[in-house]
């Protein structure tokens, strides 16, 4: 989750260098990776400089307050 609340989910690891981007710094819906700093947009995915972007996953808050993820079974 984001300080605002928003809930977003990416594939584990940074296309550029392999950085693992669940130690990544959020900042508003930014992510950074923890190895070179490339940023990715965690709505869409896209990379705020460079070529290549993250996959994002369907995400939502159920009514018990748990985070559903939809992940594509291919």
């Amino acid at each position: 989750r984001t300080r605002a609340g928003g809930v977003f989910a990416v594939q584990a690891e940074c296309p550029h260098r392999h950085g693992p981007l669940a130690d990544g710094l959020v900042g508003g819906t930014t992510l950074i990776c923890p190895l070179h700093s490339w940023k990715f947009d965690l709505e869409t995915g896209n990379a705020l400089f460079g070529d290549c972007g993250v996959r994002t996953y369907p995400v939502r808050v159920d009514e018990a307050n748990d985070i559903v993820l939809t992940v594509d079974p291919a």
